[in-house]
Order: C-alpha cells, then structure tokens, then sequence
C-alpha cells in the first residue's frame, strides 16, 4: 500500500522524528523513500550555494541512516519554492502512496495550530498524509517509536470511513491494539439515539471480532455529541498512538475534499494522524 513514500524534511528536531514512524508504517524495507527538502530562497536551492551544501549533508546523513536500516531505495530530492505546491508536485511525479510530514510551530510548517503547510496538504492532496505530533516529553516520544500500538479508528461505518481497515490488514502484523469509535451526532428522540447507539454497537462488535480474527486485541466507544470532540476526548482517554481516518466529505471545490470531523481532528489532535483520501476507498 505504501510502497512509495515521501518524506518530507526541514530539518529541525521534530523532522527528525518522522524515522521512527516512516519504520513502523513501512516495515517492508523494499519501500521506495524520497526524502525532500524545500528551499524557501531559489539562490539557496543552487548546488554550488554554501546554504545548499549545508542543507544537503544534512538530508544525504538521513538517507544514509535509511540505508543503513536496509531501505536501499531511498534518495534525496531538493526543490524550491512554495513548499505545499512543491511537495504536492513531487508527490504526483513520485506517484507517492503515502506523504509524511512533522507538525511544529517554526521552520516551513510554521503557524498557530497545525502548521500551514500541513494543513494545505491535508485539505488537498488525494494521496494519504501521515502527521506526526510534536515530541514533548519521553511519553510522546515513547508514542512515536511505537507508533502502532494502539491505533484509533473514527467511523461513520461509511465504505470511505472503513478504507482505514485496509491498513489494518496491511500492517496487521505489527498492530497491537485497535480502538473503534463511532459518534451518534443527531438523533429524533431518545428511543431514535438508543436505537442509533444499539445498532453501532453491534456494528462496531462486528470490527473488533475481525481484528481478533488478526490476532489484535480491539474494543470499541459509541458516544453521542460532536464527532471531532469525541474522537479527541477518547484519543487522550486511550492515549492512542495513531489516529486512522478517512477525509469523509464532499468538498464544494475540486481537490478540497474533506469534512468537517476530518478538518476539525486534524486541526486540533495531539496524536499523530493518518489522514486517507475518499479516493482510497468506494463511493458509498
């Protein structure tokens, strides 16, 4: 599924941290990795530039260290400009199956929340979008190195919302835990919201029996209220390692497909993110 991966870099220490995560969602080590950096300035961006040289010893040590873990196909691309359109671009002409990227509030991901950058890529690419979460204290960092351990996924039991099954399955093998939650958002009345809560439960029952059938341990949250809030609140509750979602949605300008659940955890999660597009899954 992710035999193809850019990783993109600036750099800085929390970039730094994509390693371990980039080895836990691609434990095959015949997975193609291209490690991109993005020049802001274009005269830094050119070979013979003091500003290039430095940037690239720096991005050649972190292929080197891939290939020392037994990645062989990994690289180095050096872009300049705009960073989202330019990894936006480098990800079509990679044909990438999976973007990986490190949220912080300095460097070219600078803004208040997510990161402008990252966020622009979450809204438009239809490529899947890994996020990493800044590292804070050895709990967070603990997170990171075992980013599989215990995964969350949202579900409106849509086909789209359960295309994060289909990672699951991928990586099986190297899952712990899965945590299923679903959110009843309206209902008519109070026997409409126990019968809505009733039938997600069993739903959801149906989800944890197949990961027991992998060999995952699994359970399962219905809620009532905000979709984005509860799958916060349980994300800190479980102290998950991975939020898996899919950007369910129709968005009302092309290529920015993504809805409000989606846009809301995204903007506002502490954890780690595994954001996939509509495209990876049916139309309902």
């Amino acid at each position: 599924m992710f035999d193809k991966v850019l990783l993109a870099t600036d750099l800085s220490e929390e970039a730094d941290g994509l390693l371990p995560c980039f080895y836990s969602l691609c434990p095959d080590d015949d997975t193609e990795v291209a490690v991109a950096h993005i020049f802001k300035d274009k005269d830094d961006a050119e070979p013979g530039s003091s500003s290039f040289k430095k940037v690239q010893s720096r991005v050649r040590a972190v292929v080197a260290e891939l290939r020392r873990a037994g990645y062989e196909n990994a690289r180095e691309i050096y872009r300049s400009g705009e960073v989202f359109e330019q990894l936006t671009e480098i990800a079509d002409d990679e044909d990438a199956g999976l973007i990986m990227v490190a949220s912080h509030g300095k460097g070219f991901f600078k803004s208040a929340l997510l990161g402008s950058t990252t966020f622009d890529l979450a809204r438009a690419t239809d490529r899947p979008l890994f996020v990493s979460k800044p590292v804070e204290d050895a709990g967070d960092e603990l997170l990171q190195k075992n980013l599989l351990h215990r995964i969350l996924v949202p579900t409106d039991f849509s086909l789209k919302s359960l295309s994060a099954l289909d990672v699951i399955r991928m990586l099986r093998e190297h899952i712990s835990e899965v945590v299923f939650v679903h959110v009843v958002e309206r209902s008519r009345s109070q026997d409409d919201l126990e019968d809505k809560m009733k039938t997600a439960s069993n739903r959801l029952q149906e989800l944890v029996d197949e990961m027991k059938i992998f060999g995952i341990k699994a359970g399962f949250h219905v809620r009532k209220g905000a979709a984005s809030k509860e799958i916060l609140r349980i994300a800190e509750k479980e102290d998950v390692s991975l939020i898996v979602m899919a950007k369910t949605g129709a968005g009302l300008v092309k290529g920015l497909v993504m809805g409000s659940t989606a846009q809301n955890v995204t903007l506002n999660s502490e954890r780690s993110l595994l954001l996939l597009p509509p495209e990876n899954a049916a139309d309902d």
